[in-house]
């Protein structure tokens, strides 16, 4: 099973009262072979929530009928050649085109259009996190799909590593290799470095997928213990994982040029011992969005990163 069809399924039961004790497997399932059948990207999988939770709120308890209307409309949201047929010929004949057809027809004119990409990036950000709290075992690596003759083939991770331990970057840079082999990974240890790099690989048109950030790279890493509280103000004082994140926002602000080669903001998570200090006062701060993100950064995590946390970053990465 993949992480994005776990998240799927843990969302669905939260936004149903008094949802079976099953319904998390049941929905994750679903997802799942909506996602292998129909040989769907993260992209189609994150639309297809995002038009599906105001469906499933409004027609309770009626979940799996709301999912598949947001996964039809998702998938056209997000993919060229795509027909209500498709679902009934692959995923599941429950219910009749006419049916599925009225559906969609409803939920296109009460959904809100406003800020869509905006909204799809929170949708992307909150199935993540929601798919970090309960990971799937590495070992238990997702369904492969059937490759369409003629499609190109998914492009390999492109993961830049930014932290001042040794020991993290050979391990960080280790996760990654043990679920993408063929990963091209590169490390900095200090924010000037990180941010030129993405700036030359932004210029090359050299894609990045996924930056692993810690917050404090200019001093020897160490262990936040017991009720020491750090000193977060001079932490910020100093260069810090945020600045890369905001040499991102920088290029993905509203004005600025598309891209010419269809480009989009990698992923981002600051992984970090500091990391719950910093949700502390984030959330204290109002700072933290609703989607989990921070300044730039869409998802925050504590040190050490595990195997587990680690496929669901490599597996939901890539839009």
């Amino acid at each position: 099973m993949h992480s994005h069809a776990m998240a799927t399924g843990l969302a669905v039961a939260r936004l149903l009262e008094n949802p079976d004790p099953g319904l998390v497997v049941e929905a994750a399932e679903f997802a799942e072979l909506a996602r292998v059948k129909l040989a769907l990207d993260n992209a189609a999988i994150t639309s297809s929530m995002m038009f599906a939770q105001p469906l499933i709120k409004m027609w309770r308890p009626h979940w799996k009928f709301a999912y598949t209307v947001g996964l039809s409309i998702g998938v056209k949201f997000t993919t060229e050649g795509f027909y209500i047929s498709d679902i009934i010929d692959h995923v599941t004949d429950e219910f009749t085109l006419g049916c599925l057809k009225e559906g969609e027809c409803l939920a296109l004119r009460l959904f809100d259009w406003a800020e869509i990409h905006a909204r799809f990036r929170n949708f992307r950000n909150a199935l993540v996190h929601v798919a970090l709290e309960r990971p799937l075992p590495a070992a238990r690596p997702p369904t492969r799909m059937p490759r369409v003759v003629g499609e190109p083939e998914e492009p390999d991770l492109h993961c830049l590593i930014v932290d001042d331990s040794p020991f993290v970057l050979q391990l960080h840079r280790a996760l990654v290799l043990g679920l993408k082999p063929n990963a091209r990974i590169h490390t900095c240890t200090c924010t000037a470095d990180a941010v030129r790099y993405v700036k030359d690989s932004n210029d090359r048109g050299n894609q990045i997928h996924l930056i692993l950030l810690d917050l404090d790279v200019s001093l020897p890493t160490c262990e936040v213990e017991g009720d020491v509280v750090p000193d977060l103000d001079g932490v910020f004082s100093r260069p810090n994982g945020f600045d890369v994140a905001a040499a991102l926002d920088e290029e993905d602000a509203p004005g600025c040029p598309v891209p010419s080669d269809f480009r989009y903001k990698p992923f981002v998570a600051m992984v970090s011992y500091l990391a719950r200090p910093v949700m502390t006062r984030s959330l204290a701060d109002g700072q933290m969005r609703q989607d989990g993100s921070l300044m730039g950064c869409d998802v925050l995590l504590p040190k050490p990163l595990g195997v587990d946390s680690m496929r669901v970053l490599v597996e939901t990465c890539n839009p």
